[in-house]
């Protein structure tokens, strides 16, 4: 194998190395980030008639809520973003 070829090859397996490395260490999504632009409407019970809480997460990640959070709710994902 000539020099030429194996230098290639030995920048080709860096090449390769430095982007999974950087793949790897990337960060992921934050559960914030994963609710950014959707509107949460949470209920009562799983009758889902009686709004006890809602939350927002605009699209810029802004975070307001009140009222009681419970396992009932709703996801709407918001027109503007």
């Amino acid at each position: 194998m000539s020099a030429f070829r194996s230098r290639r090859l030995l920048l080709a397996f860096a090449l390769v190395l430095v982007l999974a490395v950087t793949f790897l260490t990337s960060p992921r999504p934050s559960e914030a980030q994963s609710r950014c632009g959707n509107e949460f409407f949470y209920y009562s019970d799983e009758t889902y008639s009686e709004i006890v809480g809602y939350e927002v997460w605009d699209c810029n990640c802004y975070h307001s809520y009140w009222g009681e959070r419970t396992e009932y709710r709703e996801i709407v994902p918001l027109e503007y973003c």
